[in-house]
């Protein structure tokens, strides 16, 4: 008796580590525009905050008005199925020679970038855009306001 129930522990034991390994949760392919007041975006870092707080964040950086998301500290492709608030942030525009030089003139870190977006885009509490990701590829076609 004593066997079978330590037996039943150990699958039950190895059936949990299944799926826990170190590729992550699932993702699916997710690319896409985003536009401000129907002008391509650059110089944008784009997050998708999830509804569901069990699932992860995914992000990427707008160039061009294009972007390819990614889910995790290890940047996996993709994104988790499921519905999301967009959140942005406006990325640095300063060359590396030109931080280098404010650094080097005691200047100090620059000052942060105008966005060129609302502000209401900043934090997924305030963010009214949101987006869903569905099984398979996703192209996202994202226009806020400025």
């Amino acid at each position: 008796m004593i066997r079978s129930v330590y037996g039943l522990l150990v699958l039950v034991a190895v059936l949990g580590l299944v799926g826990c390994g170190p590729s992550g949760p699932s993702t699916v392919p997710v690319k896409g525009t985003l536009t401000i007041d129907g002008q391509p975006a650059d110089n944008v870092s784009i997050t998708l905050s999830p509804l569901d707080s069990k699932l992860p964040t995914a992000s990427g950086q707008v160039k061009n008005g294009a972007f390819q998301l990614f889910t995790g500290s290890q940047g996996k492709p993709g994104a988790v199925p499921g519905k999301y608030k967009v959140v942005l942030s406006q990325m640095q525009t300063a060359s590396p020679e030109e931080l280098k030089a404010m650094y080097a003139k005691g200047g100090g870190p620059p000052p942060a970038p105008k966005r060129s977006f609302a502000e209401k885009y900043t934090q997924a509490s305030t963010s009214d855009k949101e987006v869903e990701v569905k099984s398979g590829s996703n192209d996202l076609k994202i226009d806020v306001a400025k």
